[in-house]
C-alpha cells in the first residue's frame, strides 16, 4: 500500500482515510492533514473538506503535488459515494444555577430586593 493511504470497512461503505505526505528532516512520512493551500488547489474550501472527511493541517503551510492528486481523486471518489459528515451542531449552555443570577435570599439582600414595606 502507498505512503498516504490507509483503507478500512465499515459495514457495506468503504471509508478511506487519506493522509498526506511530508517533508520532515529530509525524508518523507505522513502528514497530519493537508495544508490549506492544498486544499484550495484542489479546487474546494477548508470547510467542504472536513465535510467529506479530509484532515486539514492549518499550521501547514507548504504545497506538494502528489498531495494535491491524491485529494482531487479523492474528492471525485467522495462525491461519488455520497459521503458527507453532518454539520457539527453548537449546543447552548443551559441556564446556569440561580446562585448566579441573584435569586437566592443573600443575593436579593446584596441587590436590595429583601422586603418589601
Amino acid at each position: 500500500m502507498p505512503v498516504g493511504e490507509n483503507r478500512r470497512a465499515t459495514g457495506d461503505l468503504m471509508v478511506r482515510n487519506i493522509t498526506p505526505i511530508v517533508k520532515s528532516d529530509n525524508r518523507w512520512r505522513d502528514g497530519r492533514g493537508f495544508s490549506i493551500p492544498e486544499v484550495k488547489e484542489a479546487g474546494i474550501s477548508v470547510f467542504e473538506a472536513r465535510r467529506i472527511g479530509v484532515p486539514v493541517d492549518t499550521r501547514r503551510k507548504s504545497s506538494v503535488e502528489e498531495n494535491i492528486d491524491e485529494l482531487k481523486d479523492y474528492i471525485e471518489e467522495a462525491k461519488k459515494a455520497g459521503i458527507r459528515y453532518p454539520k457539527p451542531k453548537h449546543e447552548t449552555k443551559p441556564h446556569s444555577g440561580r446562585a448566579y443570577r441573584g435569586l437566592t435570599a443573600s443575593g436579593k439582600k446584596m441587590r436590595n430586593l429583601g422586603h418589601k414595606k
